[in-house]
C-alpha cells in the first residue's frame, strides 16, 4: 500500500491496543430506573446518520442535524470518574448506567426551548466528544462528567460521526470537518438566545472541531457573537501546535477565558503525533512557553498521570475531578499555568489568586 509505512502500521496497532479490542459500549435500556438512582438529562444535536442499532445514531454521516432528548440513569453505587457498563446484556439500574428515556426533537428551535426551560441561572454546557467514540460512549461519558462535576445547567451533547474504531483516525478527522458547519449553526443559535449562557467543552478531536467552528465564525464576520461565551475548555486537544496558533490568529484573539487541560505523558496524543509526522500536539505540549501570548490558561496534569492513557484525566481521574471542582470559583486569567499534582496545586508565573509564584493553594488526599 503506497505511503503506508511499517511505522504507521505499528502506531495504529498500538492505538488499537490502548483503546481496547473488546465489545464496544452500547446503550442498556431500562424501563424503570432504580429508586435510588440519579437522572442526568442530555439534549443531543448530531450529524450522525440515523441507525437503529445499537440505538438511534451510528457512524454514518448525515447531511442535516438531528435533535433528541435523553435521560441517563446514574446508579447509586457510581464511582466518580467511572462509567458503570453492564458486563452482560442484562442491565441492573442499581449498578449500571442505563438509558431510561429518549425522544426526538423536531428542530433546533425545540432544542433551544428545552435548554432555556431548564437553564434558570445556570449556564448551558455544549460538549463535543473526541475520536473513536460511538454514540452511546459519547453520551454516557458526557452524562458521567456532568454528574461528577455537579453541572446543574442544560447539557447539550454535539455528536459528530466518529467511526468508533481506533484504526479510522482519518475518517474521524474528516468527519469533524464535515460537521463543522453544523456546529457553527448550533453554536450561533445558542449564543444568540438571550435566555441562555453557554460554555464550550471539547475533548481530544472534539477540541479540533471546536477550534475550526470558532475560526469559521470569525472569518465570516461574526466574531462579536463569541463574546457571549462564558468559557471555552479544551481537554487533551488533538491539535497540532502550529495549527492551533493559526486558528487563534484567525480568531483575532481567543475568547476568554480559554482553558486547555494538557498532560505531557498523554499516550494517545503521542500516537496521534506519530501519525502526523511527530508534530507537537496542544494537549501534550512539553514546553508551555510555546503558548506564551496566546491567551491560554493551562492546567498541566502531567504529575497526575495514572496507569492508563492519561488522555481524559479531567473525566476519569477522581483526584483531578476533585481538584478542578475546587477551582470552579477561580476566574482563569490568560497566559497563566497551574500544575496539578498528587498533593497540591501550584501557581504559574503570574499567581492565579494573586499570591507568590509556586505557593500551594489547595490539597487533595
Amino acid at each position: 500500500m503506497p505511503g503506508f509505512s511499517r511505522r504507521h502500521f505499528l502506531t495504529l496497532a498500538g492505538a488499537a491496543a490502548l483503546t481496547g479490542c473488546g465489545q464496544r459500549g452500547q446503550f442498556s435500556v431500562a424501563s424503570t430506573p432504580s429508586p435510588e438512582a440519579g437522572i442526568q438529562r442530555l439534549l443531543v444535536a448530531t450529524t450522525r446518520a440515523a441507525d437503529p442499532a445499537p440505538i438511534a445514531y451510528g457512524s454514518g454521516r448525515a447531511e442535516t442535524l438531528d435533535f433528541a432528548r435523553l435521560a441517563i440513569s446514574i446508579p447509586p453505587t457510581h464511582r466518580i470518574g467511572n462509567i458503570e457498563w453492564p458486563s452482560r446484556r442484562s442491565v441492573d439500574p442499581a449498578r449500571h448506567f442505563a438509558l431510561v428515556g429518549a425522544d426526538t426533537l423536531p428542530d433546533i428551535e425545540a432544542l433551544v426551548r428545552a435548554a432555556r426551560s431548564t437553564a434558570g441561572d445556570d449556564e448551558a454546557v455544549l460538549f463535543v466528544h473526541g475520536y473513536n467514540n460511538n454514540f452511546a460512549e459519547g453520551v454516557y461519558r458526557h452524562a458521567q462528567i456532568a454528574w461528577d462535576y455537579e453541572m446543574r445547567g442544560p447539557q447539550i451533547h454535539f455528536a459528530w460521526p466518529s467511526a468508533g474504531r481506533p484504526l479510522e483516525y482519518t475518517y474521524d478527522r474528516d468527519s469533524t470537518l464535515i460537521a463543522r458547519d453544523a456546529l457553527v449553526t448550533l453554536l450561533l443559535r445558542l449564543l444568540g438566545d438571550r435566555g441562555l449562557s453557554v460554555s464550550l467543552v471539547g475533548h481530544s478531536m472534539g477540541g479540533f472541531l471546536i477550534m475550526e467552528a470558532l475560526r469559521q465564525i470569525a472569518l465570516t464576520g461574526r466574531r462579536e457573537s463569541l463574546r457571549s461565551l462564558v468559557s471555552t475548555t479544551l481537554i487533551s486537544p488533538d491539535i497540532e501546535l502550529d495549527l492551533f496558533r493559526s486558528q487563534a490568529a484567525a480568531l483575532g484573539g481567543l475568547p476568554q477565558p480559554f482553558i486547555v487541560a494538557a498532560a505531557e505523558n498523554d499516550r494517545l496524543l503521542r500516537l496521534s503525533s506519530s501519525l502526523s509526522g511527530g508534530t507537537a500536539k496542544l494537549g501534550a505540549v512539553r514546553d508551555l512557553d510555546q503558548l506564551e501570548g496566546l491567551g491560554v490558561f493551562v492546567v498541566d496534569m502531567t504529575m497526575l498521570a495514572d496507569a492508563g492513557t492519561n488522555h481524559f484525566l479531567p473525566g476519569t481521574s477522581p483526584a483531578v475531578i476533585a481538584l478542578i471542582k475546587g477551582l470552579r470559583e477561580v476566574r482563569p486569567a490568560p497566559n497563566q499555568t497551574i500544575a496539578v499534582g498528587p498533593v497540591s496545586i501550584t501557581l504559574g508565573a503570574d499567581g492565579l489568586l494573586g499570591g507568590d509564584s509556586g505557593q500551594p493553594v489547595g490539597t487533595a488526599n
